[in-house]
């Protein structure tokens, strides 16, 4: 293979944000495992605390996952009793929500989901963290 490709595959954009997003999924599965939540379902949870979505549609949208993901991982924590669904105003989606359970767990976890966001810290200053995710946030809008 070409020793110029190799040296770029060091660049390769694939490789370093996924290489990136399983060192971010051990950190924050570090500190919330005890709650038995997937690192997954702690985004949601997060995304429903910050929120209400019109739809499972535009939640999908929002958590850049798929659909059938969001739904099987919304029926897990249903069963839990974390989050609780209800029909739309309009037309026939579902609108999902944490109950009080939910916002429960979801404030316990915060304490250490901070404690892995400061871990972070230790490694890149505030700018340059601030910068990644500006460049993040733009690449998932393609």
């Amino acid at each position: 293979m070409n020793e110029k490709a190799i040296l770029e595959m060091e660049r390769c954009v694939l490789r370093n944000t996924r290489a990136a997003s399983r060192m971010m999924t051990r950190n924050f599965s570090r500190r919330l495992g005890r709650f038995e939540i997937t690192t997954e379902q702690f985004s949601l949870i997060a995304s429903l605390a910050g929120a209400e979505h019109d739809s499972v549609s535009a939640l999908a949208d929002y958590l850049a996952i798929e659909r059938s993901t969001l739904s099987r991982n919304l029926s897990l924590l249903e069963k839990k009793g974390v989050v609780q669904k209800r029909a739309a105003d309009k037309g026939n989606g579902v609108i999902y929500s944490l109950t009080a359970k939910g916002q429960a767990l979801f404030e316990a976890m915060v304490p250490h989901w901070q404690a892995a966001q400061d871990a972070i810290l230790d490694v890149v200053s505030r700018e340059e963290l601030d910068a990644a995710l500006n460049v993040l946030k733009r690449v998932a809008k393609l």
